[in-house]
């Protein structure tokens, strides 16, 4: 959790230094820093290595939040633009991390997401199961041998009041439908029994308002409302399709057709814009 959060901090750091053209020196020293941090822990596990919390921690420990996998939330240091070897031992440490129940509902499915791998099944079923009669979410008992034994009740937090980190739950569909914590704008990256979806003005880093659709197989085309004029980078979800980028309101096009893994074209305050395949 530190070594992620170190890292988070240091690189805020040089890029507020660089765009307000101020401690110069201090940069230099914060990207040195930042530059050497040492690696995640990590152990030889049945299918592979995995991330550990702490050097030399026993593997298969028992949690109350997936702290081995802060790099990818609230590190945001591992995610899906990241290098495949890192992407790989990320998604085995999700997959084989042992989690009590306690304080990760939203946690550990949110994680998942931003991996590209939650099964949305399995997050109904778990949010069902902490689910009180008048719809809020609190916690129970899912795993013994930490904290909790055989003989604890697992109904026992659910009578504690409310969990107000579960109030986040929109949070993990949110991870499902678009990703844009990075800067690059991923759109259904989690598709893992998700079905037909659509949302509409969902809010997105760069302060853009998009809205989509997905059938099951394919994206409809994308639109995106640019509150500020950031120029937009989007991962294509049409694999490598050639595009078209529309100005709505002058109804005219403003690039050429383009294919590519990444889309990207600069907006205007207030503008809204199409992204389209065409053939």
């Amino acid at each position: 959790m530190d070594l992620a959060l170190i890292d988070f901090l240091l690189e805020a750091c040089v890029e507020a230094s660089a765009t307000l053209r101020s401690d110069e020196e201090e940069r230099v020293k914060w990207k040195e820093v930042r530059a050497n941090l040492t690696e995640y822990p990590r152990v030889s596990a049945a299918d592979g290595e995995v991330w550990l919390d702490v050097p030399n921690a026993p593997a298969g420990w028992i949690y109350n939040v997936p702290v081995t996998l802060a790099p990818v939330f609230p590190g945001e240091r591992i995610g899906l633009d990241s290098r495949e070897d890192l992407l790989e031992i990320a998604r085995r440490t999700a997959s084989t991390v042992r989690l009590e129940g306690g304080n990760d509902v939203v946690y550990q499915p949110l994680i998942r997401a931003r991996l590209g791998m939650l099964d949305l099944a399995w997050f109904k079923q778990e949010v069902r199961y902490c689910r009180l009669p008048n719809g809020i979410v609190n916690d129970r008992v899912r795993q013994v041998g930490g904290r909790y034994r055989d003989s604890t009740n697992f109904d026992f937090m659910m009578r504690m009041g409310v969990w107000t980190e579960n109030l986040s739950l929109p949070a993990v569909l949110n991870e499902c439908l678009l990703q844009s914590y990075s800067g690059t704008l991923r759109l259904f990256p989690n598709t893992k029994n998700l079905g037909p979806a659509r949302f509409s003005k969902l809010r997105a880093s760069g302060a853009f308002l998009i809205s989509a659709a997905w059938d099951g197989k394919t994206v409809s085309p994308v639109e995106i409302h640019s509150e500020r004029g950031t120029a937009v980078r989007m991962v294509n979800p049409w694999k490598r399709a050639n595009v078209r980028v529309s100005d709505l309101g002058g109804n005219r096009e403003i690039s050429d057709r383009r294919d590519g893994d990444v889309i990207e074209f600069p907006t205007q305050a207030g503008k809204r814009y199409r992204i389209e395949t065409v053939s």
